[in-house]
């Protein structure tokens, strides 16, 4: 007897991977695009930063819509505060491989850097995802789900 895809016998969770996958590739390359925008001005750690801080909103807003189906004002300012912690996981990771890559080629081009922070934030979605799912948007969660 063979076994029906994962996909099939977790439909909630394939959406929710869905949605948050495509709310990713657009955070990241928002964050992206802000962070280049930002570093000749403002340095590495500095665009950094402020591109993730501001990135962050639209990150919590838009999983809230597309990934976990939240659409009304309850408890708005609640999940953005518990997104902003999910930011800090990121921001330390990120800031670290950037200052990492300093330490290790101090002349790295943009594109590098570009690259090492992408990395990063790959390495902080899988605990984005999970934190999203069963800490902020728990209270959405069904038995079997």
């Amino acid at each position: 007897m063979r076994k029906s895809p994962v996909w099939l016998r977790y439909p909630v969770l394939a959406a929710q991977l869905r949605g948050f996958g495509i709310v990713a590739i657009i955070c990241t390359v928002t964050s992206m695009a802000m962070y280049a925008g930002l570093r000749p001005a403002l340095g590495t750690q500095w665009a950094n930063a402020i591109s993730l801080v501001l990135c962050s909103f639209l990150n919590t807003e838009l999983n809230r819509r597309f990934s976990f189906g939240v659409s009304g004002r309850q408890f708005w300012w609640r999940d953005q505060r518990r997104g902003l912690w999910i930011m800090i996981l990121a921001l330390g990771i990120t800031s670290g491989s950037l200052w990492l890559l300093e330490v290790i080629a101090p002349h790295a081009s943009i594109v590098v850097e570009l690259a090492v922070i992408v990395l990063g934030n790959v390495l902080s979605a899988v605990t984005r995802f999970l934190m999203l799912r069963y800490w902020i948007f728990r209270r959405l969660r069904k038995a079997g789900d």
